[in-house]
């Protein structure tokens, strides 16, 4: 999905330590994107819920890492939002735009076919050298009755995409990507835990 792109713009900056009474840098927000354009078709309404977020990444500075035993976070350069949340708006927008759902919604509504929810377990910066950089998104979703919270469907999703520059736009630009190819993925396997529910009894 060439839709997927970063929207945010700024400078990268490469160390987030300043001394002899310099002046502090100015805070820079970023975000993922996603297509805006929805095209819903089938039966399914989806009720999507906010996604929870593992304690080292429910943090709006952007973490990075050089090492599997170190992470460390920009100071000055941050989420737009809450991870949790950011994640969420990317999942519904790009669930909407599979064009395999009648409708996203983010309350439990009469007409729901499924619920899915989940957490983010990973949305970091991987430095592997000093000339190859890394976005990797790590997410758990999990589709559920809306009428009995039987669950229907687990996954854990996993992806990594190679950063074009080292900067705030090229992560965001990444990790867009690495998201859409989750929601490829995870979009006909939770229409077909839908269409698999067990039938009402009433």
């Amino acid at each position: 999905m060439k839709a997927w792109l970063a929207i945010a713009a700024c400078a990268w900056s490469s160390a987030c330590t300043f001394g002899g009474g310099g002046k502090v840098p100015e805070t820079r927000y970023y975000q993922l994107a996603a297509p805006t354009e929805a095209r819903h078709a089938g039966a399914t309404v989806v009720v999507l819920e906010p996604l929870s977020t593992d304690g080292a990444y429910d943090d709006e500075r952007i973490v990075y890492r050089a090492s599997p035993y170190r992470l460390d976070y920009y100071q000055y350069h941050r989420w737009s939002a809450p991870p949790g949340a950011m994640m969420s708006d990317v999942l519904a927008q790009g669930l909407a735009h599979s064009g395999r759902f009648r409708a996203i919604e983010r309350e439990l509504t009469d007409g729901a076919s499924v619920v899915v929810g989940g957490r983010v377990i990973a949305l970091e910066e991987i430095d592997e050298s000093k000339t190859r950089w890394i976005g990797h998104v790590a997410l758990e979703l999990v589709a559920r009755d809306p009428r009995t919270g039987a669950a229907l469907w687990t996954d854990r999703f996993d992806e990594r995409e190679p950063l074009r520059a080292q900067s705030p736009e090229g992560l965001a630009e990444a990790l867009s990507h690495a998201m859409s190819r989750i929601v490829d993925r995870a979009a006909p396997a939770i229409e077909n835990a839908a269409a698999a529910r067990p039938p009402s009894r009433d």
